[in-house]
């Protein structure tokens, strides 16, 4: 049976609310109006609202959909006392399709979704293409995580309507996501100098039709490398934000931003490193096969007292974050270097890719590597593995490398989970 996600006045009244409490918080999402703040409709709803609606929902359950795809990856543990299936379910299987861990991820992504579409209906009726472009670009995104969570079991692409299309398969959906970012790119293109409405400071660099292209095509080419079409990921990144005179362990890039605001969210991931005891721990293989001066590691894990949680054991943080208001990030210049590098391997273009991952090295303080047809594919996976640890990409990448079998187990009956299902109340 075909099911409804959420109803459209039912999922406009969550972007409402997200607006509210958002701009109460982000002072840089200004200016917003709109006819009737009582009772604000699909036809009273402006552009603006509509747009900073979908930026604060995009951070629902994104602590949720971290949590897991990282330590399904092996990059962290989640010491839950509260619930057992960060460190069961999630390491030793089956995963439950109507628990939280699979729905609330799943149906955050499609509010969303679905806020885009109605963006996009509004987007039309005013002829506004700058809003059109941001709306398919971030309803591509929101797409690719929960593919990215359930990968062969398929999406659904077909959600603009009440009555929903089918669960399509991961190829399927890969060409549809990539189609919504080359449409969005062709409204960006024709959208003039400046969009009809602000973002806040988390697109700080991408807040232009013209800037948010860049952003839009790196996305495509994160999609490029998924469907293995190296020369597409080297066309996209040509038009994306790559700067390999940027430095590597700066802000450029896309982010969600958090404040303490009354009402808003703060980051999911934080936890105060000086606190006796926290739930979010490094796995054990992360520090063990750094290399030694790797700034990477430095920056992204601290040094705590062992602990032994539900028969696993850690002696480091997670310490990716700084404060409650850190920003969490979309995509950053790191990745499209290392995109590049990838699509370069494989096209055989060693010397560019060597070029690129010694980049990325000397920005950890680490010296150059010679690239050989035997290592190179070995050592982007290292170099991943150190620049985006913890940013949800380990699993999602072990997994398209068909290497899933090579991450650890710690317990005699841990699993590598493959990938989630699809939630109970969405099978067909």
């Amino acid at each position: 049976m075909t099911k409804n996600i959420s109803l459209r006045k039912g999922t406009l009244a969550l972007s409402i609310l997200g607006v509210l409490l958002f701009t109460l918080g982000c002072s840089s999402s200004s200016d917003l109006a709109f006819p009737d703040p009582n009772n604000p409709d699909q036809n009273t709803a402006t552009i603006q609202l509509l747009v900073t609606g979908i930026e604060a929902e995009s951070r629902s359950d994104l602590g949720i959909y971290l949590r897991s795809v990282d330590t399904m990856g092996r990059d962290v543990y989640y010491f839950e006392p509260s619930d057992p299936r960060y460190t069961g379910e999630l390491l030793t299987g089956p995963i439950d399709p109507g628990g939280f861990i699979t729905t609330r991820p799943w149906a955050a992504r499609y509010r969303v979704v679905k806020n885009c579409n109605i963006l996009l209906e509004r987007a039309a009726e005013v002829n506004d293409q700058g809003a059109a472009g941001f709306a398919k670009t971030w309803l591509a995104h929101e797409m690719l995580m929960n593919l990215n969570y359930t990968d062969v079991n398929g999406i659904r692409t077909d959600v603009a309507n009440e009555v929903l299309g089918p669960i399509v398969t991961k190829s399927e959906a890969l060409s549809f996501i990539a189609t919504q970012l080359d449409s969005g790119n062709s409204d960006l293109q024709a959208a003039g100098g400046a969009f009809s409405f602000n973002l806040t400071s988390g697109f700080n660099g991408f807040n232009t039709p013209a800037t948010f292209a860049r952003f839009n095509r790196g996305l495509r080419a994160r999609v490029a490398a998924y469907q293995e079409n190296w020369q597409g990921v080297l066309d996209a990144l040509a038009g994306s934000f790559i700067d390999a005179s940027a430095p590597l362990n700066t802000a450029t890039g896309v982010y969600h931003v958090y404040t303490t605001g009354s009402g808003d969210q703060v980051n999911p991931i934080f936890e105060d490193q000086g606190s006796a005891t926290i739930k979010y721990h490094a796995h054990p293989s992360f520090a063990a096969g750094a290399e030694a001066g790797d700034h990477r590691v430095d920056g992204k894990i601290s040094s705590r007292d062992t602990r032994t949680f539900d028969g696993l054991t850690s002696a480091n943080g997670v310490a990716l974050y700084t404060s409650q208001t850190s920003p969490i990030p979309v995509m950053r210049n790191e990745e499209l270097v290392l995109l590049r590098a990838e699509a370069n391997i494989h096209l055989g273009n060693l010397a560019s890719a060597q070029a690129d991952l010694n980049l990325v090295r000397a920005a950890a303080g680490l010296a150059d590597v010679t690239l050989t047809a035997e290592n190179a594919i070995s050592q982007l996976i290292h170099e991943r593995r150190y620049s985006l640890f913890g940013e949800g990409h380990r699993w999602v990448d072990m997994r398209r490398w068909g290497l899933l079998n090579t991450l650890p187990t710690d317990r005699a009956n841990d699993v590598v989970i493959q990938n989630m299902p699809i939630p109970t109340g969405e099978q067909q």
